[in-house]
């Protein structure tokens, strides 16, 4: 599963990459690997649509 514009997302947002990735349980270092093209894995790509989309939030996604 592909997810365009990973690091502008994140960018707009005015957060880290640590920040951004540490709520779907990605390292900073994966994150970055997922946002310069790296496949991001399905599960963690369904949890970042639905965030993007407005369907999660950072209180459902805490551990």
């Amino acid at each position: 599963m592909v997810i365009r514009d990973l690091r502008q997302i994140r960018v707009n947002r005015r957060e880290s990459q640590a920040t951004f990735w540490a709520r779907f349980g990605v390292t900073q270092s994966s994150g970055s690997r997922f946002e310069t093209g790296l496949e991001v894995p399905p599960a963690v790509a369904i949890l970042v649509r639905l965030y993007i989309s407005g369907r999660l939030s950072d209180r459902d996604l805490v551990a």
